[in-house]
């Protein structure tokens, strides 16, 4: 208990500073049930322009899936903050990706959301590289809606190979759930397609921030 109001109090600090220094824009997403978040992906701020859009009352139910390879390769103390803010876990992005994705599943099945960055990697532009599709794969198993978020700003806020963000604008699109379809097993491959390209459609559209949705 001790530690969960310490993250929400540390949260209410952080979005105090990004809103002064970010300009930030970033509507809250209620979400009533454990739900899969999907995000582009281009900068170190992209975890906390979401979490920016989540209640901080749900903070806590949150889990991050981080590269095993890079966020974790980090000075301990780094990590440490990274842990205590964001609830990040190890997630493999070449051998054993499986067990991650499988993990994923658990999380959601024990009424955790979960947040992923389908790209895999920082688009070094801030283009968007493509999704690859083990988020679908897990949305179809758990059955847990989808929510894209479109981030805007964050590439130039704070840079690959950067260390300090500079005062940029940045802003947070949620769209509408996206649900997976119960389908025959050979047809699975066929909506993991759908999933992705309705996560990728729906993340391109560059809109402002809407209302807060809830799912």
């Amino acid at each position: 208990m001790i530690r969960e109001a310490a993250q929400k109090l540390a949260h209410v600090v952080l979005r105090l500073w990004m809103t002064a220094f970010h300009r930030l824009r970033a509507p809250r997403v209620r979400l009533d049930r454990p739900t899969l978040i999907v995000a582009n992906h281009s900068s170190h701020l992209d975890i906390a322009a979401i979490f920016a859009s989540i209640p901080v009352s749900d903070i806590p139910r949150v889990r991050t899936a981080a590269a095993r390879d890079h966020v974790f390769a980090f000075p301990r103390p780094i990590v440490a903050i990274v842990k205590f803010l964001f609830n990040v876990f190890a997630f493999e992005r070449k051998e054993r990706s499986t067990d991650s994705l499988r993990r994923c599943e658990a999380l959601l099945a024990r009424g955790y959301h979960v947040v992923l960055f389908p790209e895999g990697r920082r688009s070094p532009d801030g283009r968007l590289l493509g999704f690859t599709p083990g988020f679908a794969a897990v949305a179809c198993k758990s059955r847990a809606p989808v929510v894209p978020m479109r981030l805007d700003g964050t590439a130039r806020a704070l840079p690959r190979h950067a260390w300090f963000p500079i005062p940029h604008p940045v802003s947070v699109s949620p769209r509408p759930a996206i649900e997976a379809r119960r389908v025959a097993y050979e047809l699975r491959r066929d909506e993991y397609a759908r999933i992705v390209a309705e996560a990728e459609g729906a993340i391109s559209l560059r809109a402002s921030p809407e209302p807060a949705f809830e799912y």
